[in-house]
């Protein structure tokens, strides 16, 4: 274990996409823990030094896997890489083992919470009393983990003034991990949410055979709904059409690995919602739980999600087939 005071940084959340950014930052110098749940798992990952989600790569001797959290806290900067829906109840627990703070918190979770509907950065901020920012945008881990060329969106908060948000920017990129600096957290957060429903819908269009013009339209009309959504709860168009957005989106909606495209694909198909979710395992799907959290934001402020609306629908086991009628039939508008 390096000494405390070596840390660069700590993820907290050992799956796929934290080890994934573990080894980045590890193969630039950084020094990193790595702190996860259970403690056989980490006991795995530290014996092997592979993530069995993540083939043909393996961890950096810089980085320490962890299942006791309190050498990790001493680590200047806190990266969450948990499972969206549990991300406050663990925060809550990891909050009272310490009186040590970072200066930032970054989560690369994306989703809303399905009970409160809040975006993470309004559930972690008070538990933690920090500031909160977010790294999100079209990024598979085991590509990133073998070093492929990633572009993402990394959103700080404006108590993060603009020259350490320029050094911490510089700190977490790499050359093969290209980061893009945002003050638009609401934005980001919510397109990461978004574009995972609009993944599930994708999967249905694929597994229906409806061709590749209804998936442009798909596409097309939900990153109109992601934008309507973001704009109205506070963050930028620009934003939607960026990265965290369209980037994301385009890559959940077509790439092979995205978890949310194939559960919309096997619903499709005819296999029940339950079925589908428990088809992934471990793996979140997280479009399921954010969906309708994104209803119930837009029914409060006003705005339609005709997509995102069947995509709920579909989840309580509605036909497919007649979700896609709907969207087909709905009054003529214009652009």
């Amino acid at each position: 274990m390096p000494n405390h005071r070596r840390l660069d940084i700590a993820i907290f959340g050992s799956g796929a996409w934290g080890t994934a950014l573990a080894m980045t930052w590890a193969r630039q110098g950084a020094h990193v823990a790595l702190w996860g749940h259970p403690p056989e798992a980490v006991r795995e990952l530290e014996e092997t030094r592979r993530h069995p989600r993540l083939p043909g790569a393996e961890l950096p001797p810089n980085v320490v896997p962890l299942s006791d959290p309190e050498p990790a806290f001493h680590a200047p900067i806190w990266i969450s890489a948990l499972p969206t829906q549990i991300s406050g109840d663990v925060w809550q627990r990891l909050a009272v083992a310490t009186t040590l703070r970072p200066e930032l918190l970054i989560h690369v979770s994306k989703g809303l919470l399905q009970v409160k509907h809040q975006r993470l950065s309004e559930a972690l901020g008070p538990i933690l009393g920090v500031p909160i920012g977010v790294l999100s945008g079209p990024s598979f881990a085991d590509e990133v983990a073998r070093e492929l060329p990633t572009a993402i969106v990394l959103a700080l908060p404006p108590e993060i003034e603009e020259e350490r948000a320029r050094q911490i920017q510089a700190l977490l990129a790499t050359p093969r991990l290209r980061l893009y600096l945002s003050r638009d957290i609401a934005g980001v957060e919510l397109c990461g949410a978004l574009k995972n429903t609009l993944a599930i819908a994708a999967g249905l269009v694929e597994a229906l055979g409806f061709g590749n013009n209804a998936r442009a339209a798909l596409l097309t009309r939900g990153l109109a709904e992601m934008t309507r959504l973001v704009e109205k709860l506070g963050g930028r168009s620009e934003t939607a059409t960026g990265l965290a957005g369209m980037g994301d989106l385009l890559l959940t909606a077509t790439g092979p690995q995205s978890r949310n495209r194939r559960f919309g694909e096997m619903v499709g198909r005819g296999t029940s919602p339950a079925d589908a979710t428990a088809s992934m395992g471990e793996q979140v799907v997280e479009g399921v739980y954010s969906t309708e959290a994104a209803l119930s934001l837009a029914k409060h402020f006003g705005i339609e999600l005709p997509i995102t609306l069947e995509v709920a629908r579909l989840i309580k086991g509605a036909d497919p087939q007649e979700a896609v009628k709907r969207l087909m039939q709905r009054s003529l508008k214009s652009e």
